[in-house]
């Protein structure tokens, strides 16, 4: 049996380009609820997001950080 396993990278700076958080994070949540293996990875200034003071005081940040807590006992790994 062939096992696979989506990883969803992103090297994003955090204080600019929430998106690309957001998508991480929420497609590595409906992969794992699906009972498909995941992980999200962060690479440079994507980094920054693991201190969630380094998101914008805005919508977009408020959403991303939501997202992120969602994501706590989410069965899938977060690589830096």
């Amino acid at each position: 049996m062939t096992q696979r396993k989506l990883i969803f990278f992103t090297s994003a700076d955090p204080h600019t380009d929430t998106g690309a958080f957001f998508r991480a994070y929420h497609f590595a949540n409906v992969a794992s609820k699906q009972g498909i293996e995941a992980e999200v990875r962060l690479a440079g200034s994507a980094v920054d997001v693991t201190n969630l003071d380094a998101l914008p005081n805005n919508e977009a940040g408020d959403e991303i950080r939501t997202k992120i807590r969602e994501s706590i006992d989410a069965p899938f790994d977060v690589s830096l």
